[in-house]
């Protein structure tokens, strides 16, 4: 018994013991010895926090009135996403050197609108302010995050409080940072940063170019995406607080909702445009127009919205739009739209990355590094993927023009050279309309004259004979008075025909007057008599003509000739002269021996 009683004290003495020993060790765990041999400490294992319900609470509350402060183990515990409240961080950091040193105070999450720093020593109180809502010439540091100098006597020991307000999500990971390791990791950072935002505005420039030069909206779409883009993350990211719009204050926050949810509304409208959905897949165009209608609505919200309200809208809005276009694009991959594998590909990753930015904001994911610079990550593999989808848009646009410039082409010579064929046809036809007779087609007085030039040019040069015969038609006013005009005009079209089948083709004939006809034979042979050709052409003329009413009738001719040699100085003129005087000659004995016929039958 008395045995049993020993052991029981012996086991509860240990137990007081190991908890005597256990509760200055967790106590000291809140003390960070630096050493100038380590170039960066992470302060969440040695923070403790407490969260703020009366935004009003100062410093001097703490130091009179204690609150609970909760110890932190690891760097989620200083992940808070959005939270109404303020936090405040309680550290305390050693100088574990003989030798005075100098560190940074760094907070990697750059999107926190106030952080004041308050180093308690023995000395007093130094307070600095920073973060992305101050003003930069009233920061600690002109930085794009929240750092503050700390500098530590030999072996000095200070308290820090650190009090953080922010409308967006609390990441509050900090870290104690050597100032030769922080500006190194500052290069660096701003190598990759320069990199990421040239690259922004190299393909935003490069768009509104092409825009410029080719007239397709997709281009304009894809440039508005980039620069609402480019505005929400370069004020994320501090860098244009720090360089651009620290005025903005409060408001800072409030910019990279509308930035982002603006971004969302031009990669819907881009999405249309690059999958040309209103041809390929109406019902997806249709549920993205009313999904870019919720858009609009939603950039309007975050101007009228408190800011904590605007930024969750902002995520929702996100996360929407990932999962939606991913959808979309899917879909028209499967049903094989032009570059719609390219899209989800390249839109998938920056999607991704936006989900992670808005589920870390949202709490739903941890801080880490992929978590913190997903966005950009995502952001930069996909312009680098679309810029070659892009570009293959602009070679095709460029072929389309280049084809449809050379059909263009082709159909204008087309129609050049109908329009040359049409002229030259209409051209032939005044010219056969200047030079022939309207009723029987043949050659009229101009182009009697034409042909009379060239024929009697010919005749001088080869010494050859030429004729011209007169034909005046008898009898043929009686045919207009009993039968009409009509059918005069028929049988001036009947012995023009007569005269055209009996010609040679090398004759020219004309009609020279309202009865009279002109022939102008060539190359007449000095044995050749025309006594043959007159008979044939009287006996031609002389036949009746049956009328389209059924009468028939009949004229006479009375021929004139005159020739010439290819020494003579002829010309038509004198030819026309000669022949009408012999073509008159004719007809008065034609009438005499008709008189003599008539008397003799009587």
């Amino acid at each position: 018994m008395h045995f049993r009683r020993l052991t029981a004290d012996v086991y509860t003495g240990l137990l007081l013991l190991l908890a005597g020993c256990w509760v200055p060790w967790a106590h000291a765990t809140t003390l960070l010895s630096a050493s100038p041999n380590q170039a960066s400490y992470s302060l969440a294992p040695y923070s403790e926090l407490w969260h703020a319900t009366d935004q009003s609470i100062m410093l001097e509350n703490f130091l009179s009135h204690p609150p609970d402060f909760k110890h932190a183990h690891h760097e989620e515990d200083l992940n808070f996403g959005y939270t109404r409240h303020d936090v405040w961080l309680r550290t305390q950091v050693r100088n574990d050197s003989p030798k005075t040193q100098r560190w940074m105070v760094q907070f990697e999450y750059p999107f926190l609108d106030y952080v004041t720093l308050y180093t308690l020593r023995q000395q007093g109180i130094e307070a600095q302010r920073s973060g992305s809502a101050v003003p930069v010439e009233q920061r600690a540091l002109a930085h794009r995050q929240a750092v503050f100098s700390l500098e530590l006597a030999a072996h000095e020991r200070v308290t820090l409080y650190t009090h953080v307000a922010a409308s967006g999500s609390k990441m509050l990971n900090y870290k104690l940072i050597t100032p030769e390791a922080f500006y190194t990791q500052n290069d660096r950072h701003n190598f990759w940063l320069a990199t990421y935002f040239g690259m922004l505005l190299a393909m935003g420039l490069y768009n509104l170019l092409l825009f410029f030069g080719l007239k397709e909206r997709v281009f304009l779409h894809y440039s508005l995406f980039v620069g609402g883009f480019a505005v929400a993350i370069l004020t994320f990211n501090g860098i244009g607080t720090l360089m651009f719009w620290s005025f903005l204050g409060d408001n800072t926050a409030r910019l990279v909702a509308l930035g982002f949810t603006f971004a969302s509304t031009m990669a819907t409208l881009f999405s249309q445009s690059f999958l040309n959905t209103k041809t390929y897949c109406p019902r997806w165009h249709n549920v993205l127009s009313i999904f870019r209608s919720y858009c609009w609505l939603t950039v309007i919200a975050t101007l009228l919205l408190p800011i904590p309200s605007a930024l969750h809208l902002m995520d929702v809005t996100g996360c929407m739009a990932a999962l939606l276009l991913l959808l979309c694009g899917s879909y028209c991959s499967l049903q094989r739209v032009p570059s719609a594998r390219l899209f989800v590909f390249a839109w998938s990753l920056f999607l991704l990355g936006t989900g992670v930015f808005a589920l870390r904001n949202l709490s739903l994911l941890p801080a880490n590094f992929i978590t913190l610079h997903g966005l950009q990550i995502g952001s930069a593999l996909e312009m680098l993927l679309l810029s070659f989808a892009l570009a293959s848009r602009f070679n095709k646009l460029k072929r389309q023009k280049e084809r449809t410039q050379s059909t263009m082409l082709a159909a204008l010579q087309k129609q050049e050279n109908l329009l040359e064929r049409k002229v030259a046809a209409r051209t032939k036809a005044l010219e056969h309309l200047a030079n022939h007779d309207v009723l029987t087609s043949l050659l009229n007085r101009h182009g009697l004259m034409r042909s009379a030039e060239g024929a009697l040019q010919r005749n001088r040069q080869h010494g050859h004979r030429l004729a011209l015969l007169m034909l005046d038609l008898d009898r043929f006013k009686p045919i207009n008075d009993n039968y009409g005009h009509e059918a005069g005009d028929f049988v001036l079209q009947k012995i023009a025909k007569r005269i055209v089948h009996l010609a040679r083709t090398t004759d020219h004939c004309a009609r020279f007057g309202g009865d009279e006809f002109i022939i102008i034979m060539e190359n007449i042979g000095t044995g050749d008599t025309l006594a043959p050709i007159l008979a044939r052409i009287d006996q031609a003329i002389c036949s009746p003509i049956d009328l389209p009413g059924g009468e028939q009738v009949s004229v006479n001719v009375s021929i004139g000739v005159s020739t010439c040699h290819g020494a003579d100085e002829a010309t038509l003129e004198s030819l026309l002269s000669e022949a009408d005087s012999d073509m008159y000659a004719v007809k008065s004995s034609q009438a005499a021996a008709y008189y003599r016929y008539g008397s003799a039958r009587s």
